[in-house]
């Protein structure tokens, strides 16, 4: 026994108060069943599965879209290289006067910040 359940029974004692009855249980799952309702046996309808009329609709419909969507992509990966060229060539040339202003007066972004923020 662990120290909790020592302590308890110093200060109650081991005496149960409640108690079953004699024979309470001897009858207990006749007088239960007695005691349930008898109901019969319901009758389900079940309907016939009708995806097999379907499912030639729904390949067709997910082939679709699945060509649809790889047509898209493959326009938009082909646009997005001609614009990735294109940017590749305006950074090589974006070195402004701004940026040689910024490097000889050794302003970082935070001082520029501060810069603007003033007004």
């Amino acid at each position: 026994m662990d120290k909790e359940t020592d302590i308890l029974e110093k200060k109650f004692g081991k005496v149960q108060p409640f108690k079953v009855p004699d024979g309470y249980f001897d009858g207990f799952v006749k007088d239960l069943m007695d005691k349930l309702p008898e109901d019969e046996a319901r009758i389900i309808e079940m309907r016939p599965n009708r995806w097999h009329v379907y499912r030639p609709f729904a390949i067709a419909a997910a082939s679709v879209c699945v060509a649809i969507f790889s047509i898209g992509m493959y326009l938009h990966s082909s646009e997005s290289a001609d614009n990735q060229q294109f940017t590749e060539a305006q950074n090589t040339s974006s070195y402004s006067a701004i940026d040689e202003a910024a490097d000889y007066t050794m302003m970082d972004n935070l001082d520029m910040y501060a810069y603007v923020s003033e007004y």
